[in-house]
């Protein structure tokens, strides 16, 4: 098991910050920061961050051999092995169990579904290892020879079980040598406070509305599961953009600049924006080095699309329904662009916009519940019921309790999950037009927020990590 939030807080962290701060050796902080990402690791995974150094050792590896010969069928060959290896590794352990249990399902198959742990994070620190084999071969970044800093890029433990996918072409003049000043330190334990909040205060009671009307099975209506699904809408994206959140903050207060990894998704207008504004460091990361090596919009473009929603939809899950989540986006991303696009530029500007909010709020909810459901039987039932096919009413006393007790949670969370939170801000702070107020409103938000947090966190035990699949 991870760390606790608390133990994290408020015994590892400043821990670390004492030992860190207090050093100002650029090698020896590299060092205190890679030791305790990987305790930070192997408090939970005590046996896997021998995997994880073990691929970053193959990394290490083949980037030094292709730094050090001008042959181009050497580097490529040195890159494709490391990638195999890569690949081999993440498919063993997140997706033999797939395999085995599909294959089982055919009449000539019999098969015992094998009980393979899945390391925690495995995808995320795999595509970051591959990162950096594609960008060395590509010449996009001189290889990295020191083994202490590659593995400092793959381990560094803000963004290792929940991301953000950092590039490392993005990070590699950071890694040796950063300072943070104590103005950075402050935005960056902000920013952290800001994710803590949105994980803790609002995506751990959305989810558990979600799972009350999704779980539902004597008491179903069409309004309960659509406010379910709204929920868990609300909840997979206060998660996400909360670790993300918490993983900037943290890399700034170390002197790290990691990109934004989400941009409000759900004010967009077409599925195409919500994927521009949604998981933003993963779909650079196949645009960057599945789409555009195999063609982009130049040639098989659709094949291109198609493959690369296959391969997102297996990246977030070893289950048939996020493949089938995956290729539903594709085929909304490929009907955009042939059709909607251009059925939309004929329609005058105020009915196309209204129109074109609605429908993403609509396929975006029916794309999260082909996510939530792993089992298609409770799928198929799901979608009936919502679409009124199942003969469930659309509403009914104990549903309409539940809906009530979390009207307030369901307004609020909307509220900050649009820009309206960040104008309100800005408001603010171009009403008061005096920075040491506004940094003294700061402060108190983020006392305010860690310690509501903590408090919920010491009282409440449903703390669930979603990302236990990635």
């Amino acid at each position: 098991m991870l760390f606790s939030s608390l133990t994290f807080i408020y015994i590892f962290m400043p821990i670390l910050c004492i030992l860190y701060f207090i050093i100002k050796n650029q090698i020896w902080r590299r060092a205190i920061l890679t030791v305790f990402s990987l305790l930070f690791y192997s408090w939970g995974e005590p046996i896997f961050v021998l995997l994880m150094i073990g691929s970053v050792a193959v990394n290490y590896i083949s980037g030094r051999f292709i730094g050090k010969t001008d042959d181009p069928i050497k580097k490529k060959a040195y890159m494709i092995v490391s990638v195999a290896l890569n690949l081999v590794i993440l498919g063993i352990f997140k997706y033999i169990p797939m395999i085995v249990e599909t294959l089982d399902l055919l009449p000539f198959f019999s098969l015992e579904v094998p009980n393979i742990p899945l390391p925690l994070g495995i995808s995320f620190y795999t595509f970051q290892a591959m990162s950096y084999m594609i960008d060395v071969y590509r010449g996009d970044t001189p290889c990295q020879k020191s083994f202490l800093s590659l593995l400092l890029y793959v381990s560094f433990f803000p963004q290792l079980i929940a991301g953000p996918i950092v590039r490392y072409k993005d990070i590699a003049e950071q890694i040796p040598n950063r300072n943070a000043d104590i103005e950075s330190i402050f935005d960056g334990i902000y920013r952290f406070s800001v994710g803590l909040a949105k994980k803790v205060i609002l995506a751990n009671p959305c989810g558990e509305a979600a799972e009350t009307l999704l779980g539902m099975t004597v008491s179903e209506s069409v309004l309960g599961k659509w406010t379910g699904i709204l929920f868990f809408a609300l909840q997979i994206y206060f998660d996400f953009s909360g670790y993300s959140d918490m993983a900037i903050g943290l890399g700034q207060i170390f002197g790290f600049k990691f990109k934004e990894n989400f941009d409000y998704p759900y004010m967009s207008k077409s599925a195409t924006e919500f994927w521009r504004r949604w998981h933003i460091s993963l779909g650079t990361f196949f645009r960057d080095y599945i789409y555009i090596p195999l063609g982009g919009n130049r040639k098989r473009w659709l094949f291109n699309v198609f493959a690369v929603w296959f391969l997102t939809g297996l990246w977030h899950g070893a289950s048939w329904n996020f493949v089938l989540w995956g290729l539903f986006y594709a085929c909304l991303l490929v009907l955009e662009k042939k059709f909607l696009f251009k059925l939309w530029d004929k329609i005058p500007t105020v009915p196309r916009t209204v129109f074109q909010y609605v429908y993403t709020v609509f396929i975006t909810l029916i794309g999260w519940t082909v996510f939530y459901f792993t089992d298609f039987g409770t799928l198929i039932s799901t979608l009936s019921t919502m679409f009124g096919l199942s003969g469930a009413s659309f509403n009914d006393i104990f549903i309409d309790s539940v809906i009530k007790d979390n009207a307030v949670l369901l307004i609020v969370s909307l509220v900050f999950a649009f820009p309206l939170s960040r104008f309100i801000c800005k408001k603010i702070g171009d009403a008061i037009k005096n920075e040491n107020i506004f940094s003294v409103l700061k402060t108190v938000f983020t006392i305010a927020a860690i310690f509501v947090s903590t408090a919920l966190l010491a009282g409440n035990s449903y703390n669930p990590f979603l990302y236990f699949r990635f």
